[in-house]
Formats: C-alpha cells, sequence, structure tokens
C-alpha cells in the first residue's frame, strides 16, 4: 500500500481534494489541501456528471499545483446518499485441518463468503466493514490471524448501492482520465474524521451535517453498526427562510450566518435585524427572534428524524455520545436541540485539526477517508495485489490501535 493518498470528497457547496501521508507516529499529516465551490451534486448524488467533473478536475488540478506535481491519476471517492444502504450479514469457514493456525487468506475467504449473496443488476456492494470474528465459541475477536481453531465465523456490515448511482461518481471520475482506488463509505469516514478511539469503542452516534444532506452513522464496539443518509441538510434552512420571509436565497444565506440560532431561547423580543425582501426598495426590520424561530423549527426537525432512526436502529441503548460535524453544525445553539432530544447523551461538536493546526469545518468526511484507508488493516487483498475497489475489505481495528 503507498504510503500517501489522493482524496476527493464530492459535496454540494464544495468539493474537496487533499492527499495525506502516515508520519512516523503512526499519525496522519496533510500535504495538501484544496476547496472549491461544489458543482453537479445534490443530496449527495451525481446531478450532472459534467459538472461534477469539472468541479473535481479544478480541485485536483489546483492540488497538484500546491503539491508541485505534474499529474494525480488514482484517488480515493467518498460516496453517500440515499441510494445506499448498510446491512449486516455474516460469514463462516471451516478450518482445515482442524486447529491449524488461522491465516490471512482464511480471513478474506470469511469475509467473502458474508459478501457473497447475490444482488440484482441493479445494485452493487461498495464496502464491507468486518465487526467482529468469532472463532470456535470464542467471540468479539478483532484479528483472528494466529489463533488456531476449527470454526471461523465474521459479522460485518455491508454497504451496497445503486448501480447507477455508483456508476456516476466512477464516470465523473474517469472522464478526466482518472481512476477510483477506492471508494469510502461517506458516513464511516466522518466517524473516523473526529471520533477518538474510545468513543468507537463506547458507542457514538456521528451525524454530519452538510448542505443538503445528513449522514447519520452508529458506532459500536469499536466499528460501524448502522447507517443512514437524511435528505436535509443547511440548505433546507435558508430555503426556509427564503419562502416566508420573501427574500432571494443569497440574503437567507446572509441572515442564516450573520443572525441564525437554531434555538430562540434567550432571544430578545427588542432584538432587530434588517431584511431585504423581494421586491421591496429598503429593507425592512424585523425581530431576531422570528428567524431564529423559523431555524429553531427545521432543525428539531432534523433532530425528530433523527431520533426516529436512531430507536429503529436498535442501537439507541448502546450509544453514550453525539458527535455533531459538518458546515451546519456550526450554527449556535444546534446543539441544545440535540441535548433536548437526547437528554441521556454527551453532544459534542467536533471537526479535524490535522492541517496546519487548525480546525477545518466540514472536512470530516475527506479526512476520515484519508485516516481509513491509510491506518486501517490491509491485509485482507487478493495476493495478487490487483485488486479493484470491489475486492478490497478493511477493517477498523488497526485504525483502533493508533487512535487517542
Amino acid at each position: 500500500m503507498s504510503q500517501s493518498v489522493v482524496v476527493l470528497d464530492l459535496g454540494t457547496s464544495k468539493t474537496v481534494a487533499l492527499k495525506a501521508s502516515l508520519n512516523d507516529k503512526g499519525g496522519l499529516d496533510i500535504l495538501g489541501l484544496v476547496t472549491v465551490d461544489g458543482r453537479g451534486m445534490k443530496k449527495g448524488a451525481v446531478s450532472s456528471i459534467e459538472d461534477a467533473a469539472r468541479g473535481a478536475d479544478t480541485a485536483l488540478r489546483h492540488l497538484a499545483q500546491e503539491l508541485g506535481t505534474d499529474e494525480i491519476r488514482d484517488v480515493v471517492v467518498t460516496i453517500s446518499g440515499n441510494q445506499l444502504e448498510g446491512s449486516t450479514v455474516q460469514g463462516f469457514k471451516p478450518i482445515i485441518p482442524k486447529n491449524r493456525m488461522i491465516t490471512g487468506q482464511d480471513v478474506m475467504e470469511v469475509v467473502n463468503h458474508s459478501r457473497s449473496g447475490l444482488f440484482p443488476p441493479e445494485k452493487v456492494q461498495i464496502q464491507t466493514i468486518p465487526r467482529e470474528f468469532r472463532v470456535d465459541e470464542k467471540r468479539n475477536i478483532t484479528q483472528p490471524v494466529g489463533l488456531t481453531g476449527g470454526k471461523l465465523e465474521v459479522v460485518s456490515y455491508m454497504v451496497t448501492g445503486l448501480t447507477s448511482h455508483v456508476k456516476n461518481f466512477e464516470s465523473a471520475v474517469e472522464m478526466l482520465d482518472r481512476r477510483v482506488n477506492q471508494f469510502v463509505f461517506s458516513p464511516l469516514a466522518s466517524g473516523v474524521g473526529v471520533l477518538t478511539g474510545a468513543e468507537l469503542q463506547s458507542g457514538a452516534v456521528v451525524v454530519d451535517i452538510g448542505a443538503s444532506k445528513t449522514d447519520v452513522a452508529v458506532f459500536t464496539a469499536g466499528s460501524l453498526a448502522y447507517s443512514v443518509c437524511i435528505p436535509v441538510g443547511g440548505n433546507s434552512v435558508t430555503s426556509d427562510l427564503s419562502q416566508l420571509l420573501n427574500t432571494a436565497a443569497d440574503e437567507a444565506e446572509r441572515l442564516k450566518i450573520q443572525h441564525g440560532s437554531a434555538t430562540s431561547v434567550g432571544v430578545s423580543d427588542r432584538d432587530a435585524i434588517e431584511v431585504r425582501q423581494l421586491g421591496q426598495p429598503v429593507a425592512r426590520p424585523m425581530q431576531r427572534k422570528v428567524l431564529c424561530e423559523i431555524i429553531e423549527s427545521r432543525t428539531n426537525e432534523l433532530v425528530k428524524i433523527i431520533k426516529g432512526y436512531l430507536e429503529k436502529s436498535g442501537y439507541a441503548a448502546s450509544v453514550h455520545q453525539i458527535v455533531l460535524t459538518g458546515g451546519t453544525s456550526h450554527l449556535p445553539g444546534i446543539n441544545k436541540n440535540f441535548e433536548d432530544a437526547f437528554p441521556n447523551l454527551m453532544v459534542r461538536i467536533a471537526e479535524p485539526t490535522v492541517y496546519k493546526g487548525k480546525q477545518n469545518i466540514g472536512l470530516a468526511a475527506a479526512v476520515g477517508a484519508a485516516q481509513f484507508v491509510l491506518q486501517t488493516f490491509d491485509d485482507l487483498e487478493p495476493i495478487s495485489g490487483t485488486a479493484s475497489w470491489q475486492e478490497r475489505v478493511k477493517g477498523l481495528w488497526t485504525l483502533l490501535s493508533g487512535k487517542s
């Protein structure tokens, strides 16, 4: 495996390209980072292959210039959207002769067995994350290689999606004469990007609130256990403000950023703002509390949806913390919406802090994808070493050993 990787994160509001490598301590070093306006994406899906390709090309060319290199050919691409779904699958393999030492090839075979189900042409497997290995009667094993036994089992989290959805991402990259080296599931990447090793182990919900979607991922016992993509994000708040206040979209966005809060509690009725409405020659004064109430209504709706999914998942009792990330997670007061809805869980807002010693808002998925590819166990590949992205399997256990 190469000691550096280029990640491409295509989003509605921005496209991110970064190159990262591992340092001597096993940590992540960001060698270059470029963010450009998003193009051709909506709610996690490619809405225009040509526009998405142009946005990706701009980001990758600027990254190449920053790095002083001629060209970038292979990229790791984050992928999400409600066209994807995750499920728990199991695999089994007898160890023959019985009680011999388990090898990496045995592990590869049992993981492949867990994802060997038949799929219709419109579906494709994207990523399989081993959650737990079992050797004979021993459970909760993370690294079975070297153990002896007669039976090897695995419980995996498998992500599948519409073939057309995945192909659109590939086409946007291939149009640039580049290649998708690997897809990384965005909810998984966001969790890797912001969670500590202790949080991954003890149970946490990661909520990545982007411009047009929200990725939710549940991590328990050191691995991904559940995920969902909700087609609601910061743009939904902007759209509500635009419609209800009769303003242009850019004015609604300005009001949200400069004066908005996800809670109206504590906002004085005497606190006034100026609003430029459509068809009006001059701005008019309005209670700031009205603005905040509109935002509060939409964010509370999102929180309610997330709570419903968490309760349906069966993992509500297995988590102890909610970690918010993404641009909209920095809307003042939004943590209170979650604290009110989840009174028994700790809530914090987090972003990666790995680039030039600064927090970088909205980069959790891109940074986490780089961490995942570079720091996770990489032995689960065919011995030929010519595996396509569909054949590569990685887990979180090696990453956990280096996370504090």
